[in-house]
């Protein structure tokens, strides 16, 4: 009874120093103004998919947008599913009203909405998921044999098939989809009208900052697909680049929700949703999308718990189907062969669609940032950034009333992006554990993507450390 006393106490007394020293942290305030544009990058998004056999081919767009992803059947079961999984919570106050947070447990896993799943799915797998469709129009009583293989093991599964065949088969070109392994999914649920989203990179969050000079491994494609109204989906043109210079954007994408409305850019970009550009009636309600990401070997957010953040050691709990409580996947043949709407595939074409509205009515509004892991900063993961932008704001929501569910794209200055950092020259904090396997898998990563780019092009991810593959070619 004393010893287990004595260890409270302790515990007590180092979680008073700890918050304590938080309290005091970033407490000073540093301007570091964006000193010259983002250089271009190679983009390698395409709409002809397969057809991209090599890096030839390179397709000059960031992002491609598909409209009516989901056959409607499988839409609704999809929003069903996720509405019924959905509980709303008061958690605080802001600007005196009760803010409402929606939380959401799926019953397949009995994991959060937002944790990280993954499915075995190649770019053969995706072409014979296509052809699987086809089958599926024959007679149902067809002989069992004849019949194609379910890969799915239920509903939310078909789902993400169903959205992943067509980035692998269209978007991606071949000589990068070839490499693609599976691909990792999460629910994003959100409040519609406040800006609690944080901007990110996108990466493998268990293999951050495994291997020096490279902070974040991005994934080959991101993917945000809209199951109801909401937040805009808010893409720069910036990378983590540098680790001494800070860019600004030369400029910003704006992809209005739609219902059934997909888009798929390029991993690299900072991007996040931002309630400034919210278009709606009235806020309060629910945003419902799916995020994937495509790439080259399962990722380890998919096997480690999220108390992996917390503890020195990992804990290997990837998230499994429970078959018996499960909403198994639905029968297709019936919905594709009376589809209705079938996708729409809209390549973005960047001398078409960005403009230059007046300046003169441009609006500046902060967006938040991710300090407790991945930072804006490559250089330092713990530095909380602070970012102001400056768009046009009544332009935008003007686009989405009379073309809801656009996608826009704004050219942006150096004066339209400014950022400071908070940070105290006493805070050290200690870095997150690595272990052996995060460093092993972060290398394949890297490995593979120096198979996969060519050298001189801006193009591999991440970009930071430019001799990353002679120095990973070279060292064992």
């Amino acid at each position: 009874m004393i010893k287990q006393s004595v260890i409270i106490i302790v515990i007590a007394y180092a979680a008073r120093l700890y918050f304590k020293e938080a309290a005091t942290t970033f407490v000073n305030t540093t301007a570091l103004l964006p000193t010259e544009p983002h250089p271009p990058l190679n983009w390698y998004l395409t709409t002809t998919g397969s057809k991209s056999n090599s890096t030839d081919a390179f397709a000059t767009t960031p992002l491609v947008i598909i409209e009516n992803i989901l056959p409607s059947q499988l839409l609704s079961a999809a929003i069903s599913e996720i509405q019924s999984s959905i509980t709303m919570k008061t958690i605080t106050q802001i600007n005196d009203s009760p803010y409402v947070k929606p939380s959401c447990t799926l019953v397949r896993d009995g994991g959060a909405c937002g944790d990280e799943r993954w499915i075995d799915f190649t770019h053969e797998d995706a072409l014979r998921y296509y052809d699987d469709y086809t089958l599926q129009k024959l007679p149902i009583n067809m002989n069992s044999s004849d019949n194609p293989v379910i890969i799915e093991k239920d509903l939310m599964e078909q789902v993400i098939l169903h959205i992943a065949k067509y980035d692998l088969v269209h978007v991606l070109p071949h000589y990068i989809s070839k490499h693609v392994k599976g691909v990792s999914w999460r629910i994003l649920i959100s409040t519609t009208g406040y800006d609690m989203a944080v901007f990110h990179y996108d990466s493998d969050e268990a293999t951050d900052y495994a291997i020096q000079d490279v902070p974040l491994i991005t994934p080959l494609l991101s993917t945000v697909t809209y199951l109801s109204s909401g937040e805009p989906t808010l893409i720069l043109d910036i990378s983590q680049l540098s680790n001494d210079t800070i860019y600004h954007p030369t400029r910003a994408y704006v992809s209005m929700p739609k219902k059934n409305k997909h888009i798929a850019f390029d991993s690299r970009l900072f991007h996040g949703s931002s309630g400034s550009l919210f278009f709606g009636k009235e806020g309060g309600g629910v945003r419902i999308a799916i995020g994937t990401n495509f790439h080259t070997q399962r990722s380890l957010e998919t096997i480690y718990s999220k108390k992996h953040r917390l503890m020195q050691q990992y804990v290997h709990r990837p998230l499994k189907v429970r078959s018996e409580v499960a909403t198994p996947p639905i029968d297709m043949r019936e919905s594709t062969s009376t589809r209705k709407h079938e996708p729409v595939l809209k390549p973005w074409n960047t001398d078409d669609n960005v403009v230059d509205p007046l300046r003169a009515n441009w609006t500046s509004f902060q967006i938040r940032t991710n300090h407790q892991g991945r930072s804006f900063f490559a250089s330092d993961r713990y530095i909380k950034s602070n970012i102001t932008i400056r768009l046009p704001i009544d332009w935008i929501l003007a686009q989405a009333q009379r073309d809801p569910g656009c996608t826009l794209g704004v050219n942006m200055e150096s004066s339209d992006f400014n950022v400071s950092h908070d940070m105290n020259e006493n805070y050290m904090p200690k870095p997150k554990n690595r272990n052996k396997e995060s460093k092993l898998v972060a290398r394949e990563m890297l490995l593979k993507r120096c198979e996969i780019f060519p050298k001189d092009l801006l193009s591999m991810n991440p970009p930071l450390n430019f001799n990353v593959c002679s120095e990973l070619l070279g060292k064992e």
